[in-house]
């Protein structure tokens, strides 16, 4: 695999044979798990589910970095991204969560060789909920992206076990034969379905990508044991009997972790919806304070909403209120209500039949209290 593997210029010629067929699992699955991870999206998230296009054009985003910059070996290199060698670590189901604590343990050239897939899909997530929060789509669409390049090689087996192209048992060569030859257009690749299932929300997040690569790292040895079955069927040429029994021995498998990987990463998508919130979780009503005790803005429902939706506030004095909806670049595009009003609970209907989709805010204001909401607006 290149990302161990020390590029001399009597190389060089290897190395750009290898770029298309070494890296993640293949382009082409690539592409289709970023693409089809959308049907299991809620109704709710459109702007999303509407991109699928975007999100398979870009999948492949985080392998071209990683080999235009291939030297990189700070802390946030491209390379070490892209994979979990999670065997390699002693005792690994109990291997600490928090990175700092792993550096410590086993050193930065260790952590490094191991990879960073999960630490990186975190980072990323956390960068995402802040793009969704300004209201930043361009950046969010792409870092999205770039989640789900890096779900994708957490659920392909070899990039989850230090034995990544079969080297230490006999099956070399297999990474490039399993993610990419197996599955382009020539054999597999139009086998692959999902089935569209639920999201969930996912309460800690750096737990959630563990979980995921544990299960990935078990199915390693059926990878292997197919490699091996497929071989002896084919007498050690790799053509198309040795794909097609490579495929009938890992069918099963591929297509669980399509199913899982597509989920996993919807379910990231929606979690970070939700913690910028954008979306409640599902099933979820907003609360109804009965007896508030000071000047209260609701957030909007049903957010995203097409084209009304009700905002709710409790004023604890009367008096002239404000409540004035803005554009993120603080243009001011429409007034809800602005008048003379009591103590109490209040509601309004806002139609915004004339705008466009996107985020907005909205700000109420009375004498010197004031309180900002974003809302989502989706056509």
């Amino acid at each position: 695999m290149i990302r161990k593997t020390v590029v001399t210029l009597g190389s060089l010629l290897l190395v750009a044979a290898m770029y298309l067929t070494a890296f993640g699992w293949g382009w082409d699955a690539h592409r289709f798990i970023n693409r089809t991870a959308v049907y299991h999206l809620p109704n709710n998230m459109q702007l999303f589910i509407q991109d699928s296009s975007f999100f398979s054009l870009h999948s492949i985003d985080p392998d071209v970095r990683r080999n235009n910059n291939p030297n990189d070996t700070s802390l946030f290199a491209e390379g070490p991204r892209h994979f979990m060698d999670i065997d390699d670590y002693p005792n690994f189901h109990n291997l600490p969560h928090d990175l700092n604590t792993v550096i410590a343990l086993y050193g930065w050239e260790r952590v490094k060789n191991n990879g960073t897939n999960p630490w990186a899909t975190v980072w990323n997530y956390d960068t995402l909920v802040t793009e969704l929060v300004q209201g930043d789509w361009a950046h969010a669409t792409l870092r999205a992206s770039d989640i789900g390049h890096y779900v994708g090689d957490a659920h392909q087996p070899l990039h989850n076990t230090k034995n990544y192209n079969g080297q230490y048992t006999g099956n070399s060569g297999i990474h490039a034969r399993y993610e990419t030859t197996m599955l382009s257009p020539t054999y597999y690749l139009s086998a692959l379905y999902i089935v569209p299932d639920n999201v969930e929300y996912v309460t800690n997040k750096i737990d959630f990508v563990f979980d995921y690569i544990f299960h990935t790292n078990s199915l390693v040895d059926t990878i292997l044991h197919g490699d091996t079955y497929a071989k002896a069927a084919s007498g050690g040429i790799y053509n198309a009997t040795y794909y097609t029994e490579l495929w009938n021995r890992t069918r099963i498998i591929t297509l669980d972790q399509m199913q899982r990987g597509t989920r996993d990463l919807a379910s990231l998508w929606y979690s970070a919806w939700v913690d910028a919130g954008l979306i409640l979780p599902t099933g979820v009503t907003p609360p109804v304070e009965t007896k508030p005790a000071e000047f209260k803005l609701e957030q909007n429902f049903p957010n995203p909403f097409n084209p009304t939706t009700t905002i709710s506030y409790y004023l604890p004095v009367g008096g002239t209120i404000s409540l004035k909806v803005f554009a993120l670049d603080g243009r001011e595009v429409a007034t809800i209500a602005q008048e003379n009003q009591s103590v109490g609970h209040h509601t309004v209907e806002f139609d915004a039949s004339r705008l466009a989709s996107g985020v907005y805010l909205y700000r109420l204001q009375l004498g010197h209290f004031a309180e900002t909401k974003k809302m989502l607006l989706l056509k």
